[in-house]
């Protein structure tokens, strides 16, 4: 017996947070219409299709569990350099205060 939380043939991609640099680079393809997702190819591999402006492709190669999610977030990078021609700028750092973390977005906001 199990303990139910897990349905007999799921198919799961795994779980991966993106950095907020990715999460970034993410937001600003879909605004610019380039959309990257997973094509599964079996139940464990999955191709990453990327379509800019109607435009498909799709990787050379598969990728497992986890590590589409990665390579996902990898495109977004990519094609966000390529076309704005910059890099995201790096995480922001976090700053200790009064004992508490505190992550600072920008000057004007703060997630506590």
């Amino acid at each position: 017996m199990g303990s139910g939380t897990k349905k007999k043939g799921e198919i799961t991609m795994g779980n991966y947070i993106p950095k907020d640099k990715e999460r970034a680079a993410m937001i600003w393809c879909v605004h610019n219409s380039i959309c990257i997702s997973a094509f599964a190819k079996s139940t464990t591999e999955w191709y990453v299709i990327v379509s800019i402006n109607g435009k498909i492709n799709k990787s050379p190669v598969t990728y497992e569990k986890v590590e589409i999610w990665k390579q996902i977030y990898n495109y977004y990078l990519y094609y966000y350099s390529k076309y704005t021609k910059e890099e995201i700028k790096k995480e922001p750092k976090a700053v200790e205060q009064k004992g508490k973390k505190e992550k600072v977005i920008n000057e004007n906001l703060k997630l506590f």
